[in-house]
């Protein structure tokens, strides 16, 4: 699919007002001679009102998955055995960007415009109060991502050049929108005005007849309710899911607390002097904290599980709850013994857990990532990285004989 390849959106905009000139001329005479100029100005001012694009920069999801990558092959031109391309094995990673907004304008061209292809692998429309979202993807071979210092800040180099494209294209398209807005109540002001000039040379010949005008006074449209525009706030797009069981808390529920934790936690990176003497516990407290004002009265601190004590535990309605374990990283064997110490305290029923991890020590952040990275490829049954420092997993546990879903997060707050 590709953006910005329709018609011009200053056709576009002509055919709104066009729409609204005909909705004021066909009133009749008796409901333009009785009507009330101010209300009906704010009811075409709301009804051809044209939404412009908002991005939601701040909710962008970032997925990889694994996938081929197509390689041309250079020998293909000296040899006809050769094929003209390989298949590589490669890693696809996609951004997706969540907006608002009358989803058309994506499809119009500016009139001042960029002159590339705006290529997008996909495109979520906007769906009752849910938001709309598209998403751009970068792929590479495995070697290719090898070979990089820096994966994650090479990988949000690419998506950053790529997407300001698009984002300067819908600045372009919401300038014009935004001036057909300004001027809609004056143009609706104008059109009825017309419109009753019209209707008083009528009246004006009827009475020199001496033929009375009978006004409406049921008619509908004399005085129109108002059409309020209702702004869409960012939500996770709806996804078709299997009903849970009535002891499971809900997989938005899961996905929302995880992504609160990760967002007090981002803020502890980005204020790393301020937690870097701080221990397991002063840490745990801070999430609670914050996940407290999201989740009232649900949220405690270690509570008393099966085996030893959680660091946070939610109850939703009596059911199974959320259980989360902080951790300070002191290796891979530690890690393993934390993600023993998670099942241990949690229950049967709690299949959504997380273990949120800390490196305070290590320089090398990178050599961390990797080897939780290679533990959690030798154990899950699935996973699937986010932001480069989540990996939703799918464990197994043998004692209970359930799949378990566990977040497995790594900070780092080193200074």
């Amino acid at each position: 699919m590709k953006f910005f390849t329709g018609k011009e959106v200053r056709g576009f905009v002509k055919e709104k007002h066009e729409k609204m000139k005909q909705e004021v001329l066909v009133l009749k005479d008796s409901e333009i001679l009785n009507c009330d100029f101010e209300q009906w100005a704010d009811y075409l001012a709301s009804k051809y009102y044209i939404e412009p694009i908002t991005l939601f920069e701040n909710n962008i999801d970032k997925t990889m998955s694994e996938t081929k990558v197509k390689l041309y092959n250079q020998w293909a031109k000296t040899s006809s055995y050769e094929p003209e391309y390989y298949m590589i094995d490669g890693y696809c990673i996609a951004f997706v960007i969540p907006f608002d907004g009358d989803e058309k304008l994506l499809q119009l061209r500016p009139s001042t415009f960029i002159l590339t292809s705006f290529e997008v692998a996909s495109m979520q429309g906007i769906y009752n109060n849910s938001c709309g979202s598209f998403s751009l993807e970068f792929c590479y071979t495995a070697q290719e991502l090898k070979e990089k210092t820096n994966v994650n800040e090479f990988v949000e180099s690419e998506f950053k050049h790529e997407f300001e494209s698009y984002r300067k294209m819908i600045n372009y398209v919401n300038s014009e929108v935004e001036q057909y807005n300004k001027g809609i109540r004056s143009n609706a002001l104008q059109l009825l005005d017309t419109r009753k000039k019209k209707a008083t040379d009528y009246a004006a010949l009827s009475q020199s007849l001496n033929i009375p005008i009978k006004l409406s006074t049921t008619a509908p449209n004399i005085a129109p309710l108002p059409l309020n525009h209702v702004v869409r706030q960012p939500i996770s797009k709806p996804t078709s899911k299997p009903l849970s069981k009535e002891y499971c808390i809900s997989d938005d529920d899961y996905k929302n607390i995880v992504n609160i934790i990760h967002n007090v936690c981002t803020s502890m990176e980005a204020t790393a002097r301020t937690f870097i003497k701080t221990g397991e516990e002063e840490i745990r407290d801070f999430i609670l904290a914050t996940l407290g004002t999201h989740y009232v009265n649900m949220v405690t601190g270690e509570t008393f599980r099966k085996v030893g004590k959680t660091d946070i535990h939610i109850v939703f309605e009596n059911k199974a709850a959320f259980i989360g374990e902080c951790k300070i990283w002191h290796g891979i064997k530690k890690f393993e013994e934390a993600v023993e110490q998670l099942f241990g305290y949690s229950t049967w029923k709690d299949t959504k857990i997380a273990l949120i991890v800390f490196n305070k020590e290590n320089k090398d952040f990178a050599s961390i990532q990797q080897n939780i990275l290679f533990w959690i490829q030798s154990n899950a049954k699935r996973y699937e990285v986010k932001n480069g420092n989540i990996w939703s997993c799918v464990l197994h546990r043998e004692d209970t004989n359930t799949d378990v879903q566990v977040a497995i997060a790594l900070y780092d707050i080193t200074i």
